[in-house]
């Protein structure tokens, strides 16, 4: 067992293969009762050594959340989630680099105690691991004005103070630290670059698959607000909504999510974001929109990592199109929400990819308005250091042109795909017979250059060159990698840019 004394309390972890893990750690005090809707506060201090052995509890969620679940899903759930959990190779060292992982999940979904997250194996490289869990749905992210927006957002800069106050306990540098995150995770992750109360605590930062700009106003945020409170009938108040039961909130979060989405069959552009919780730019914590500032004198300097796969959307349409009755109604939406003309046609079926079916090519609109293109624009707009990738590699079970789906690249990150290719049938198909290890391995050393070095070893994405590392069973540097598609998308709105 091995033993960390943080402002608050001593913890015990467990000592595993020469890495130590401390779980459960309390970052804030449990957001529910009288703290419910309310900005994190510390916690209370506790007199002798808590456990940290086990994880500690998610985020209330709806359950279900994937094949991949028992990968990526939480062990349990409750109301004292505002907890962490720190891998370190060596508690009695000083000065390693810190990686704070932010879930995805839609700001509904996940944990960063998930068994895919533990940090293990960016531990082995001399690297000190926090997997964050923070609120989510209804509690965490429905908008209920000043003092009450945006608090999983609150709840994950208050754990980035804690990183800056205790990781050096654990071996790690306050100075060093990257955050990083997948999906909902990278939309965090860009929030905080525009987010005044997170300037300073973290000198890099990766985004995988998300969107730099996926605020609204407070204006829409209230829409939701609303629907919300009519369906729990209560009014859209803290105190309105501050005694509702826990089961009820989630049970709405589950409700609004799939009505949200529902939307896109009358070619509603805004549910192409998927979830209808949101960071709400316009208010104390979030003043300007990210979109607005990524290339302004205000603009975060730090350093950013960041790229998506090929196909971000295919999942999401397989789902929504599972019924043979409602498939035309969505795949007419889509059109339509997209505006999917005949320039956005030719420019598919004439460019590098071919496309020619209708379906792939709704897939692929989809992925880069919403990942690839605001992604793209993010990064030639900002004057600090950008680096752009894309994920390609899909295995021989998926079809072709369908296989780089959203999350695939989370255990190639992490250089743990056996983990996934075990975790049953789904397992097996995303990944196929043939496990590419050596593509897990090239990818996860790129991020653990980044997170030592700041540089992951290939060109910035500047917008003469636009090198892009595209990862595939042969990666390479691509100059302009979405050169064709990018063309046909200039001057087209985005979604907050």
């Amino acid at each position: 067992m091995s033993r960390v004394r943080t402002d608050h309390g001593v913890v015990e972890g467990v000592e595993s293969g020469g890495l130590h893990l401390f779980r459960n750690i309390p970052f804030a005090a449990p957001p529910f009762g009288r703290r419910r809707f309310r900005p994190p506060v510390p916690p209370e201090p506790w007199d002798g050594v808590r456990d940290g052995t086990r994880s500690g509890p998610a985020a209330p969620q709806p359950a279900g959340q994937g094949l991949l679940g028992s990968v990526y899903a939480p062990q349990r759930t409750g109301a004292d989630c505002l907890t962490l959990e720190v891998c370190t190779p060596d508690p009695g060292t000083t000065g390693l680099p810190v990686m704070v992982h932010v879930h995805g999940g839609a700001y509904v979904y996940g944990a960063g105690s998930a068994p895919g997250f533990r940090g293990h194996t960016f531990a082995r490289h001399g690297i000190v691991h926090v997997g964050v869990n923070y609120r989510l749905g209804v509690d965490g992210f429905l908008y209920l004005g000043a003092g009450a927006d945006n608090l999983g957002l609150r709840d994950q800069t208050a754990a980035l103070e804690w990183v800056h106050r205790n990781i050096a306990a654990f071996g790690g540098d306050p100075g060093q630290v990257t955050i990083f995150g997948q999906s909902g995770g990278a939309v965090s992750v860009f929030t905080h670059l525009a987010m005044p109360a997170s300037r300073g605590l973290f000198t890099r930062a990766i985004a995988q698959s998300g969107h730099p700009a996926a605020t609204v106003g407070p204006d829409e945020a209230m829409r939701i607000t609303r629907h919300v409170a009519r369906r729990l009938g209560v009014a859209a108040t803290v105190e309105g909504l501050r005694d509702v039961p826990i089961a009820r909130t989630v049970a709405a979060t589950e409700a609004a999510l799939a009505g949200f989405g529902r939307n896109i069959i009358v070619g509603d552009r805004r549910s192409l974001l998927l979830s209808p919780f949101r960071a709400i730019h316009d208010t104390e914590t979030l003043p300007t929109p990210p979109g607005r500032i990524a290339g302004t004198g205000t603009a975060s300097d730090v350093p950013v990592l960041t790229g998506t796969v090929r196909n971000e959307a295919v999942d999401i349409i397989t789902a929504m199109a599972s019924s043979p009755f409602s498939a035309p109604l969505i795949r007419r939406g889509l059109r339509s929400a997209l505006g999917i003309d005949r320039t956005l046609r030719d420019a598919y079926r004439d460019g590098p990819r071919r496309i020619t079916d209708p379906s792939a090519l709704i897939e692929a609109a989809w992925t880069d308005w919403a990942f690839r293109m605001p992604t793209l624009r993010f990064a030639v707009a900002r004057a600090a250091p950008t680096w752009i990738y894309e994920f390609r590699w899909q295995s021989e079970a998926r079809p072709p042109l369908l296989g780089a789906s959203h999350g695939i690249d989370l255990c190639f990150v992490r250089d743990d795909v056996d983990l996934v290719a075990t975790a049953g049938k789904a397992g097996r198909e995303l990944l196929g017979a043939r496990r590419p290890h050596g593509l897990a391995t090239a990818m996860h050393d790129a991020w653990v250059r980044f997170v030592r070095s700041g540089d992951p070893g290939w060109p910035r994405y500047e917008s003469r060159e636009r090198a892009t590392m595209v990862f595939d069973t042969s990666s390479h540097v691509v100059a302009d990698a979405a050169g064709a598609e990018r063309r046909v998308w200039e001057g087209r709105a985005l979604h907050g840019l």
